[in-house]
């Protein structure tokens, strides 16, 4: 039997603007085990690297969490501005 993935992005666009917010939903199985240094990134099409990143936030803990248990997440990415713009 295949192993559940540990996370789980949900509702993720197709293109992205950098002047605007995005709002990254996630869930986690319970198999996820948090660390201090647990980082969502947003990246170019076609990365080859995590050092080439356009921009990341850290993933924290939500408040209540049980170890062990599943749970739903989001993270908030700010707007930069940029005459980019960003294929997922």
């Amino acid at each position: 039997m295949d192993k559940q993935a540990a996370v789980v992005f949900r509702n993720v666009g197709q293109l992205y603007f950098p002047q605007t917010r995005v709002e990254c939903h996630y869930s986690l199985s319970s198999e996820h085990q948090w660390s201090s240094s647990d980082w969502i990134g947003i990246f170019e099409m076609g990365w080859s690297s995590l050092k080439l990143y356009y921009t990341y936030t850290w993933a924290l803990v939500p408040d209540g969490y049980t170890e062990g248990t599943s749970v739903n997440c989001c993270s908030l990415f700010h707007g930069k501005s940029s005459a980019r713009h960003f294929k997922i």
